[in-house]
């Protein structure tokens, strides 16, 4: 026959308060070595279980304490206001801890700092601050300098306005014919700027013909340009050797000692 379990002697379940003390609690901040100030109050049950804890209050603290920390390491010391309201919109509600028959009723922290630190932790934030924005710089110049780099090495003669730009003052003759120099040698042992010295022998070239002969040229270019299916740039060929013929006195239509010449 099953035996009904007296619970007359079952002690009456407990109940208690977070009580303030004299010595706050350390809590982190997002600096480390800085702390808040944390002073604790609230109130705690037991739950109905058959083994009590020896200390619910303990336990109680420990998880306010444990929920406070969580949040105050997301704030610096000198928003110790708004860390206080998020850390007591977490313990305003009740709360059964899940180690332990003790439900958490509710909790209330109240934070505060010392204005020591709160200064250290300023002038702190200041030169974080202070670093990224040089840290930005020196990226900033860094890309700058690669990009003006790129462009010297395909078009050496920038450096020449680059440097009237940086330092008109010191625009006189001898400093020209030195970057003159500088952008030739550039030009000359660029990899990547090979066409511009081939460019560079045509002109040298050319420039010891006689008119008849550089004709001759720009027609034997055009032909090379449409054998390799470029009529487009064949065309415009043609159009810089009407353009030569007439710079240099001789009309489209006319050959070189012609009518052309006023003859």
């Amino acid at each position: 026959m099953r035996r009904n379990r007296d619970r007359t002697g079952w002690p009456a379940p407990r109940a208690g308060q977070l009580t303030d003390n004299d010595n706050p609690y350390r809590l982190p901040s997002n600096a480390p070595g800085y702390h808040f100030h944390a002073h604790l109050t609230g109130r705690w049950e037991e739950t109905p279980a058959a083994r009590h804890h020896h200390d619910p209050r303990a336990a109680a603290t420990h998880h306010a304490l444990e929920t406070a920390r969580a949040v105050s390491g997301l704030y610096p010391l000198t928003e110790h206001q708004a860390a206080q309201a998020h850390i007591n919109s977490r313990l305003g509600a009740s709360h059964d801890l899940a180690d332990a028959p003790v439900r958490l009723l509710w909790a209330r922290v109240q934070l505060t700092a010392e204005s020591s630190d709160i200064e250290a932790v300023v002038c702190l934030q200041r030169r974080t601050h202070d670093n990224a924005l040089t840290e930005q710089t020196n990226r900033q110049r860094q890309y700058q300098a690669e990009e003006l780099h790129r462009a010297l090495s395909t078009t050496p003669t920038l450096a020449l306005a680059y440097w009237l730009i940086q330092q008109p003052q010191a625009a006189d003759q001898d400093t020209i014919e030195a970057l003159g120099q500088m952008t030739r040698e550039i030009t000359t042992y660029a990899p990547h700027t090979a066409w511009v010295q081939v460019a560079h022998l045509l002109q040298t070239f050319v420039q010891d013909l006689d008119m008849p002969a550089r004709v001759n040229l720009v027609d034997s270019l055009a032909q090379i340009f449409t054998r390799y299916d470029q009529p487009e740039l064949a065309d415009r060929l043609h159009a810089l050797g009407l353009q030569i013929q007439s710079a240099n006195g001789h009309l489209p239509d006319s050959a070189p000692g012609g009518p052309g010449l006023g003859a």
